[in-house]
């Protein structure tokens, strides 16, 4: 009678536990490397965000007035009040009156609801920003976001009084926005 033939016993497909918890350690120390990295790109990306939604306030305003051929006032908050922040929001009308504050009948064209704590916004030159029919403003001004994440973390939006509105990303050096 033959013999059986013997077969060499199957190997089982898988991971040992020392090779999971070797994958877990590797894992968890990447982890803790990218960490800090991502928090940093997610707190810039705020600041980048916030600032181009000033810019495109600031653009709707200045094309506003001159489509119109009235003023129009880009304020630091919806009654255009001297107390309170910019970054308690800021609200964009059309000020027929040339008042400097919105009344009930002028047209409100865009605002902005508070902005994130995490970051410093402010505004050097005053409580608003008017722009003339021709697309003028009434004075040179410098917006300046600081991520409070990385202090090292900022961008200006710098408008002239021509109107010219540009961003820069300002650094520790001397163009860095003030603490």
């Amino acid at each position: 009678m033959p013999h059986p033939k013997i077969t060499p016993q199957q190997h089982n497909a898988g991971f040992t536990l020392v090779e999971l918890m070797i994958t877990l350690a590797v894992v968890a120390i990447l982890a803790t490397a990218a960490v800090p990295s991502f928090m940093s790109m997610i707190a810039s990306n705020r600041v980048t965000s916030a600032s181009n939604d000033l810019v495109t306030a600031l653009n709707m305003g200045k094309s506003e007035a001159v489509r119109s051929g009235r003023h129009t006032l880009l304020c630091k908050n919806d009654s255009c009040s001297t107390t309170g922040s910019w970054g308690d929001g800021w609200v964009l009308f059309s000020d027929e009156n040339n008042n400097n504050t919105r009344d009930a009948a002028e047209p409100i064209i865009r605002t902005q609801a508070a902005l994130d704590p995490s970051f410093a916004f402010t505004y050097e030159d005053g409580d608003h920003i008017r722009f003339r029919p021709n697309g003028s403003i009434n004075k040179n001004g410098r917006f300046c976001f600081r991520n409070s994440y990385q202090n090292s973390d900022s961008r200006k939006v710098i408008i002239t009084q021509s109107g010219r509105i540009r961003t820069e990303k300002a650094t520790l050096s001397s163009n860095a926005c003030p603490a």
